[in-house]
């Protein structure tokens, strides 16, 4: 798809021995990081109950955790422990994100660690780890933009092209944040009545 767009003539495999295939091994994952930082996708966004560790801060936080391995950056501490759903990594809270609690949920990540104060911490977080068959349609289309942007001058020479692809690759970009954020099946639900957030214990953080 992003050979496409220079032209060039396509390639059946990333393994392919010839120039395109070298440029585009290069640049693949990088221009997958930098859509995904720029975009909390849904495809991308994971939670995981995480494993706690000796707490070297202990004047500071209750508790120290480690953290997952496809770390890309983190998004919340879930403003609710493991421990208070069926499985190890629930399901998020009727609360909803409209209220903003997960992000009154404190913590800090430093040296390698999460700190927090809520124990059995559930975090959740963008992976920097994503399977191709998750892409969203607009999403693909934005990564091949990408792409083509990145590998145009050194396989084309085309600076016009290039100016071009940079353009197209932006509003791709921006199409497919979009479309994600359209896809939020949670919105429909996150209004719950104040009696209810009263009953909860969440009246006094409205």
């Amino acid at each position: 798809m992003a050979l496409a767009e220079l032209p060039e003539q396509r390639i059946d495999s990333l393994d392919d021995v010839n120039l395109a295939s070298d440029f585009l091994n290069d640049q693949y994952q990088p221009a997958i990081n930098f859509l995904l930082e720029d975009h909390d996708y849904d495809f991308a966004t994971r939670r995981e109950a995480l494993a706690q560790v000796p707490n070297d801060r202990p004047s500071e936080w209750q508790y120290t955790y480690r953290l997952p391995l496809d770390l890309a950056r983190p998004l919340h501490l879930l403003p609710y422990s493991g421990a208070d759903a069926a499985s190890p990594v629930p399901i998020y809270s009727w609360i909803g994100r409209a209220r903003g609690l997960e992000a009154r949920t404190p913590f800090r990540i430093a040296t390698g660690k999460l700190y927090g104060n809520v124990e059995g911490a559930v975090l959740e977080y963008a992976s920097n780890s994503v399977s191709e068959s998750v892409f969203t349609a607009k999403f693909a289309r934005a990564l091949a933009l990408e792409l083509a942007s990145r590998v145009v001058m050194p396989i084309k020479k085309d600076t016009k092209r290039q100016g071009e692809l940079i353009r197209m690759a932006e509003v791709a970009r921006e199409r497919a944040k979009a479309d994600d954020m359209n896809r939020d099946r949670e919105t429909t639900r996150d209004f719950i009545p104040e009696f209810m957030l009263a009953r909860a214990g969440y009246g006094d953080q409205i």
